[in-house]
């Protein structure tokens, strides 16, 4: 008899599922790490109390399938030894355990599966010969290819790798062609993660399918978050209600039509329009599900997607996504969101932090309080949860006991008592908090530790706080109570359906961490930001959110990600700020900060910071590498920087900012993107630009319609102008004449005014760095460099980027903005001149590099020295 070889959070998680089935035979699918023991394991079938099917099409060499015997005989049976021996010729182990996993037979040893390398000539192939067969007048491109090279090196070795691939690169196919390879040679899957749906759709629609073209026989898909997904379950327990809200009830109706012809049963399927509440009512919920047990199982459209993920070679996903499952998988042992992939590529991987930022950002508002509890209460007509569980538990048919009922009855008649006062005072509450510590000059209050100690917080936010922590403890606590009793009664035997007790649970979950969320206001914790701001929607008067959120997200993204998986490839078109990775690298936790230069010594240049690597661990295995546009910036853009222009900081500096867009608009005759930094500017100069130009151009501006929308419209109208900022600074792509020009006002810096923004500028300080140069500089070098991308999307497409900015030329930071974006030709002079310049490229039609000199104007070729 062998050891269980089963890590403590693999055997937990059976255990759970074993016991959440009523202790019968179950039939799962583990992987192994590498000390041999199951790590990760998926529960596929249930069985009686004596027998379960197998999957014999569903494990893969190098896998085990386990199964518990419920006797708790560690011994082999006849039909065991039979499966075994079938599963051993295909290289699968097989595991026998009790039902506590205390005790395991390792009937069959799993075979080591011995990976087989990508050839790189593989590789070459797809870009030299196959792409030119279907792509007519295709020409590899040297940087594509030695991406895919690298690539393919860092799947073979086990490596993490930062490539940076600059626009027009086609990056896309330079790491899907080889994670194809990789993934049919290995009969293993690969995750390719974006930031955008964009991109996403990109991948899914055009370059993928590209390569099925080419021949590659493999499969993708593409996962959403788990609650897109409609449950199947859910809505037929919501159709049986009796519902007083007419809306809802046609809605209802309209779903039981609906799930007859969509295709995937994602709410972007949808003809009509839901609130997240409603959705929520039938929306698929990891917390919520009977898995195997659920009558519509097989039917249901989470799971469908689910296998044919795992049937996949590819999964194509987002930050956010890929995060949550590795989060979830972390503390369950494997059972995520997503089937097991091998290999991760994260596209557009300069956004990692924010998404990881995002996924910790935890906040408690009253909606959010009021959500957790509406679904235990009676609305109209219908019974609240905690109404259906008691009159459950109270039948005649009940398990319990009469003392277990009285509990029961006890501890119910508490919660109908307890909770609408509870959602009641939360917004009292936040409505106190938001009148204590908001104000009109205040938007946010941030809490460190000098604010701790100030009559704001000690006499009139930390009593409402604390108060509200505690009684929403209490709360989940009496929940609590009814949740173990129900527990405590065999699968089998707990009478009623399912949803009620899975409202329960959630509603303690979601309280508990509310009240824990609350509590952390009392606590010190260096990691943890915390703040209030405003609560969105109309409340009147207006309520606060309570928010915390990490100052550094880069152990997390560590733990998770790099520690986690064997090969992590990112990729973008900016990762590095002149040449290098070092603020991009520190950022996700792969690179320890610069030293702090010492007091009274020069500052150094950011290039030449010293940065230092861990000796164990990812960044040993580490490697980057720049893969420069095939462009020819000197011959298709100008960069013109005009050095009589305001500074940002002058009262002029709007209004000739206002004239120089009116004049470019004039001299191009449109197709313009006038990229600001703030949607103040962006109606401002909107507004006079329509004031000026009349119906003469199309003018077009960030929230008049959707962002898909507003770019068709500028795309066909072809002399169209659009002034936007945040998502227009980057992945928009338009080709051609549409777009001759990108006018940017100002450098992109952010304004330290975002509470983790000044959590990290603080760190910083108390490290002795700078953050000015260890983070705002870099940051807004990495947008300028986006925005900057916007203009030349192809080998013909020709432009200009018109900075106003003077600090880019005056400014000892200016040469690092100026040498980190593409080598176009420069022209700065007094703004008149470099009208008369630019006037001879759009009117009079001259080639970018005949352009003359005159007077005051200064021509460079190239990054100047």
């Amino acid at each position: 008899m062998a050891s269980t070889r089963f890590t403590s959070q693999a055997a937990a998680s059976y255990r759970r599922q074993i016991a959440e089935a009523g202790g019968i035979e179950l039939f799962a699918i583990g992987r192994l790490n590498g000390a041999g023991e199951v790590c990760e394991l998926e529960v596929h079938c249930r069985g009686n109390s004596d027998s379960v099917p197998a999957l014999l099409s569903r494990p893969r060499p190098g896998e085990v399938v386990i199964h518990n015997h419920p006797s708790g005989i560690m011994q082999a049976s006849n039909a065991d030894m039979m499966l075994a021996s079938k599963y051993g010729e295909d290289g699968v182990g097989m595991v026998i355990t009790d039902n506590d996993v205390r005790r395991a037979l390792w009937v069959v040893e799993p075979h080591r599966k011995v990976l087989v390398p990508v050839e790189t000539k593989d590789v070459a192939r797809v870009f030299s010969e196959q792409l030119p067969k279907i792509i007519d007048g295709y020409e590899a491109r040297e940087g594509q290819v030695q991406m895919s090279m690298a690539v393919a090196e860092a799947l073979n070795e086990d490596r993490i790798v930062a490539l940076e691939a600059g626009t027009g690169t086609g990056k896309s196919l330079a790491y899907l062609a080889p994670a194809v390879v990789w993934a049919l040679q290995n009969e293993g899957r690969v995750a390719v993660s974006t930031y955008t749906l964009t991109l996403q759709n990109q991948l899914a629609s055009s370059d993928l399918p590209l390569l099925h073209r080419t021949g590659m026989k493999f499969e993708y898909a593409v996962m959403k978050g788990r609650s897109n997904y409609l449950c199947r379950r859910k809505l037929a327990e919501a159709s049986q209600e009796e519902l007083d809200d007419p809306s809802l009830q046609s809605q209802l109706e309209a779903l039981r039509e609906w799930i007859t012809v969509t295709p995937d049963g994602t709410r972007a399927d949808l003809g009509f329009s839901m609130t997240d509440e409603d959705w929520d009512r039938v929306a698929s919920d990891h917390d919520q599900t009977l898995r195997a047990r659920c009558p519509h199982f097989n039917e249901c459209f989470y799971y469908q997607a689910r296998r044919k993920a795992a049937q996949a070679q590819v999964l194509v996903l987002n930050h956010a996504l890929l995060l949550a499952d590795l989060h979830i998988k972390s503390q369950t042992g494997g059972d995520g969101i997503l089937p097991r992939f091998d290999r991760v590529v994260i596209d557009e991987a300069h956004h990692l932090e924010d998404a990881g930022t995002s996924m910790l950002d935890e906040r408690v508002t009253a909606r959010a309080i009021r959500r957790s509890i509406s679904r235990l209460l009676p609305r109209g007509k219908r019974a609240g949860a905690l109404t259906r569980l008691h009159g459950h538990l109270m039948s005649q048919s009940s398990p319990l006991d009469e003392a277990e009922k009285q509990r029961v009855e006890k501890t119910t008649d508490l919660l109908m008592a307890m909770l609408p006062e509870l959602q009641t005072d939360c917004g009292h509450w936040m409505e106190q908090i938001h009148m204590d510590a908001l104000g009109p000059e205040q938007p946010t209050w941030r809490l460190d530790p000098k604010t701790r100690n100030s009559p704001t917080w000690s006499y009139q936010l930390q009593p409402t706080i604390e108060e509200a922590a505690e009684r929403l403890r209490k709360a989940a606590r009496y929940i609590e109570v009814i949740e173990q009793i129900i527990q405590d009664i065999p699968v089998a035997k707990r009478p009623g359906p399912a949803q009620p007790r899975f409202e329960l649970s959630r509603s303690k979950e979601r309280l508990s961490e509310f009240a824990r969320i609350c509590q952390s206001f009392a606590t010190d914790d260096a990691d943890l930001v915390k703040w209030i701001g405003e609560a969105p929607g109309r409340n009147k008067p207006p309520q606060a959110t309570l928010r915390v959120a990490p100052v550094d997200v880069g152990p997390l993204l560590k733990r998770l990600l790099f520690d986690a998986q064997k090969t992590v490839i990112m990729t973008s078109a900016t990762l590095t700020v002149r040449g290098h990775f070092d603020h991009f690298l520190s950022r996700i936790g792969l690179q320890d900060l610069p030293e702090p230069t010492p007091e009274g010594a020069h500052p150094v240049a950011m290039e030449e910071m010293v940065y230092h690597a861990e000796d164990n661990g990812p960044a040993s295995r580490l490697d980057t590498g720049i893969f420069p546009s095939p462009f020819d910036y000197a011959k298709q853009a100008i960069l013109a920087t005009p050095r009589d222009f305001p500074n940002p900081d002058d009262p002029r500096f709007e209004a000739w900012v206002e004239r120089a867009v009116i004049r470019a608009v004039e001299l191009t005759g449109g197709g313009v993107f006038v990229l600001c930094t703030s949607h103040q500017l962006v109606q401002r100069l909107h507004s006079a630009a329509q004031a000026e130009l009349g119906d003469t151009r199309l003018l077009l501006k960030q929230g008049q319609m959707g962002r898909h929308r507003l770019l068709e419209r500028f795309r066909s109208n072809g002399d169209a102008v659009l002034f936007g900022t945040d998502s227009f600074w980057e992945g928009v792509s338009v080709s051609g004449e549409a777009l001759r020009m990108v006018l940017i006002p100002r450098l992109p810096f952010r304004v330290p005014t975002e509470p983790v923004q000044l959590a990290r500028y603080e760190r910083l300080e108390s490290l002795g760095l700078d953050p000015f140069r260890n983070y705002a500089l870099p940051q807004a070098v990495l947008r300028l460099r986006q925005g900057v991308g916007r203009l030349i999307r192809t080998q013909r497409d020709q432009g200009a980027v018109l900075l106003l900015d003077r600090r880019a030329m005056e400014r000892w930071y200016g040469r690092i903005f100026l040498a980190s974006i593409p080598p176009m030709q420069r022209i700065s002079g007094p703004m008149r001149t470099i009208l008369e310049r630019l006037s001879n490229f759009y009117v009079s039609g001259k080639d970018i590099r005949t352009l003359d000199k005159s007077e005051g104007d200064e021509v460079e070729n190239g990054v100047p020295s």
